[in-house]
């Protein structure tokens, strides 16, 4: 015969084990719930915009149209350093108009292309650097004021010189067509200049330093290539991968 308490171990086992049985029944619904975590989330663009496409807000539209704005700029910017006509029409409307003065140029933003690829055919190299931007915007037209920096080396007979450029771009952009859905670039573009310096130059960083990369203006420029860089499908493994460089590799 059992002992009085083996039975009433017994029994205190018994409640134990059917709240056990209990919770693995209600466990069983919770791995349908990971399943639902491994559904496709929607894109960013229709988070933004919604699922039926409808306006953004106004004030996060407004970041989406400045975004792009700078962008725009750059690209103007990049389209004079690399001698790119195609990078400085694509930033251009068909009828925009440039104005440096009277003097310098004032045009279409046809003939301001073919006159800017002729004046930096003159030039050893140019380099743009983009400051503060402010822009205003209303609807389809925005009025920009962006702050640059620009480096220009010039060849002369009696040697050569460095010209530095401190300015403002003054730009009208316009959307089109109307709506979120078009496309800004500039329309009129006036270039403001604040200052200018110009100096000698020293090219003894260039000698002392041959193997530095430097840049091209054409699209042998390293900038055209970055789709192969290595991590891209195309791209290979660097070469220079393993080896090892002393502090004086750069000389000043």
């Amino acid at each position: 015969m059992p002992s009085t308490k083996k039975l009433k171990d017994a029994k205190k086992s018994a409640p134990k084990s059917k709240k056990v049985a209990s919770s693995k029944s209600q466990a069983r619904p919770h791995k349908s719930n990971v399943t639902l975590l491994k559904l496709s989330r929607p894109s960013l663009v229709s988070q933004l915009g919604g699922q039926s496409g409808e306006k953004l807000p106004a004030r996060l539209q407004a970041v989406v149209d400045k975004s792009e704005i700078d962008n725009v700029l750059a690209t103007f910017a990049r389209g004079i350093d690399r001698i790119d006509e195609n990078l400085l029409r694509s930033a251009l409307h068909p009828d925009a108009t440039i104005d440096l003065g009277p003097g310098v140029f004032q045009g279409t933003g046809n003939d301001y292309v073919i006159w800017i690829i002729g004046v930096l055919n003159g030039l050893r190299s140019t380099h743009h650097l983009i400051g503060q931007v402010r822009a205003e915007l209303s609807g389809d037209v925005a009025l920009v004021e962006s702050y640059f920096h620009l480096h220009c080396r010039v060849e002369k007979p009696v040697g050569r010189e460095d010209v530095f450029m401190g300015g403002r771009n003054l730009d009208r952009l316009e959307r089109r067509p109307s709506g979120p859905a078009g496309v800004w670039k500039i329309i009129h573009r006036k270039q403001i200049l604040d200052w200018v310096r110009t100096e000698a130059v020293s090219d003894i960083f260039y000698h002392q330093n041959p193997d530095a990369l430097w840049s091209y203006r054409t699209k042998a420029d390293a900038s055209y290539q970055m789709a192969q860089f290595p991590g891209s499908q195309g791209g290979k493994l660097s070469s220079f991968l393993g080896r090892r460089y002393e502090h004086k590799s750069v000389k000043f």
